[in-house]
């Protein structure tokens, strides 16, 4: 079975929805977890600064190619763990900024 006819069977449409379902389902789904990023994002950053940031960026690195998944847990977590590593990149930058020698 070559790939367009495997993409194009019924059966295959419903299991793959197109890209548009997807971004439209993301576009619905992120502004839920808005609340529990901003939490995640202030507990590993100590402060304000840079919440808005972490969540920024990880809301562009999960548009980028959003996977379809059934649950909104999943979906959920998906999301946490992009967070988190957003929100420990600004940090291991501002310890960076801190440890370079002052010239």
């Amino acid at each position: 079975m070559s790939l367009s006819s495997f993409l194009t069977s019924t059966k295959n449409q419903e299991l793959y929805p197109s890209n548009r379902q997807r971004d439209i389902a993301f576009m619905e789904r992120f502004p839920r977890c808005n609340s529990l990023l901003h939490y995640f994002a202030h507990r590993i950053l100590g402060t304000h600064e840079g919440v808005g940031n972490a969540v920024e960026n990880c809301r562009i690195v999960a548009s980028r190619n959003p996977p379809d998944f059934e649950y909104e847990g999943a979906f959920r977590s998906w999301v946490a763990r992009i967070l988190i590593d957003e929100a420990l990149a600004i940090l291991r930058q501002r310890n960076a900024a801190l440890t370079e020698p002052s010239k």
